[in-house]
């Protein structure tokens, strides 16, 4: 593709959605592929009072890659900015966030982008998860919170390598990384902000 392109990784609550809208008020078009999931969680798991907690989100995530191909969720990315230029949409780059996926960072990596892993504690991201609940989500102590994440961090028995988050992988091959451990959110924008200056230079 002959556009910049650039993907963001990172553990729940690292900062991830902050970082992607920087790029997308550059000018990037952006897609969320933990949005993506999070619709067909809602959905999916509709009869259960939290079905778009992490634990929901990753079993969705792996039903996607397994009956729809491990790149499913790249494809949909995909299509939806190749729709966007057809309708006459000028972009900067492209920007994908929340990758997990080995083979959403590895595409990355070939077309010659930057895959960026936005870093935060354990305990700051707990913090923020439960500050910050969106519909769908309910409060989780620190053990469940590392627990669940866990389902994420390597491919679990029992299902194909391929159909499941590698977010260990992700950060492992990742170009850059951005720290967010902080509570002071314009010192983060303003490392975001001078991240992307950087790579448009």
């Amino acid at each position: 593709m002959n556009v910049k392109i650039v993907g963001i990784g990172g553990l729940p609550r690292s900062g991830k959605d902050t970082l992607a809208e920087l790029f997308i008020k550059a000018g990037y078009f952006g897609f969320s592929f933990g949005d993506f999931t999070r619709d067909s969680a809602r959905q999916r798991h509709a009869d259960k009072p939290d079905p778009i907690s992490v634990a929901n989100m990753t079993e969705t995530s792996n039903w996607l890659r397994e009956t729809g191909g491990a790149d499913i969720i790249l494809k949909e990315a995909l299509k939806a900015f190749e729709a966007a230029q057809a309708k006459g949409g000028q972009y900067k780059g492209l920007v994908l966030f929340s990758v997990r996926a080995p083979v959403e960072a590895e595409w990355i990596l070939a077309q010659g982008g930057e895959l960026i892993w936005v870093e935060a504690s354990d305990e700051v991201r707990h913090q923020r998860n439960n500050q910050h609940l969106r519909e769908g989500e309910m409060p989780v102590s620190l053990v469940e919170f590392k627990s669940q994440e866990d389902l994420q961090w390597q491919p679990q028995p029992g299902i194909p390598a391929e159909a499941q988050m590698n977010t260990s992988y992700v950060k492992q091959h990742a170009t850059k990384t951005l720290e967010n451990n902080g509570d002071n959110l314009d010192d983060f924008l303003k490392s975001a902000q001078e991240l992307i200056t950087n790579l448009a230079s």
